[in-house]
């Protein structure tokens, strides 16, 4: 294989795991357990330590599912633009 070849794998490659961060940033949420077999539809609560606040809408806790999503988003992020020096990289290569 040469030089092209890794380059266009490694930008396919790194191109799915954004994807696949990028979903999953999309879809991912935070359950909190239900109260008397229901779902909770709304509370807010703010406890004495630090970080342990919480909004939960309809059985989500909206604060750590955010917190959660970003994570995934900054992966997802790091993997395009990797993906995106490969290409670059790739067709400095043709100049």
């Amino acid at each position: 294989m040469t030089l092209e070849h890794f380059l266009t794998a490694g930008v396919v490659g790194f191109s799915i795991i954004a994807g696949a961060a990028w979903f999953l940033a999309a879809t991912v949420k935070i359950n909190v357990p239900k109260q008397g077999g229901k779902i909770v539809d709304f509370r807010e609560t703010i406890g004495d330590e630090p970080g342990d606040n919480q909004l939960v809408v309809d059985g989500v806790d909206v604060w750590r599912t955010s917190a959660l999503q970003g994570r995934w988003n900054a992966t997802a992020a790091a993997a395009a633009c990797v993906a995106a020096l490969l290409q670059a990289w790739q067709a400095s290569l043709h100049w």
